[in-house]
């Protein structure tokens, strides 16, 4: 787990605005569908098509959500490429964190625990996997564990 080369960042940012194309590009076709039959739900005659209908709206509403969120992840990535993020590209944000946390002296003026995480890169795999990630394995479960509780 090492920081990026910039050979690598140009890898991750071409992959990355892609990627973003084809969401954007996937999301305006979801849009106009569904737009497209909350137009005909007028012509529906029988009411479990009707049903039917609203349906695959509200289940195309969702997916065009996700994707969003998505090209959200997608844009925030490639302003930390450009060191115009929040972090620096590659960096998990809670390594960090806690690697900071750990230096400082504890309340008790006792010594600080050391880190759990040793370095704060997100390994290379994940990164070629999903270049939009946002932090380590770890620390995404924790997330989503997080969110699910919510």
């Amino acid at each position: 787990m090492t920081k990026p080369t910039k050979t690598d960042l140009q890898k991750y940012r071409t992959t990355l605005e892609k990627q973003l194309s084809s969401l954007r590009g996937d999301v305006g076709s979801m849009r106009d569908e569904a737009l497209r039959a909350s137009d005909q739900d007028a012509s529906v005659d029988h009411l479990a098509d009707q049903g039917t209908d609203n349906y695959d709206q509200g289940f195309m509403l969702g997916l065009i959500e996700n994707e969003e969120e998505t090209i959200k992840l997608i844009e925030e990535a490639i302003d930390r490429i450009d060191g115009r993020g929040d972090w620096e590209y590659g960096v998990c944000p809670l390594c960090q964190e806690e690697i900071e946390n750990a230096k400082k002296p504890a309340k008790d003026g006792k010594k600080p625990k050391p880190a759990k995480a040793t370095d704060i890169w997100i390994p290379k795999a994940r990164l070629e996997y999903l270049p939009w990630a946002r932090y380590c394995v770890r620390h995404q479960e924790t997330e989503e564990r997080n969110r699910e509780i919510a």
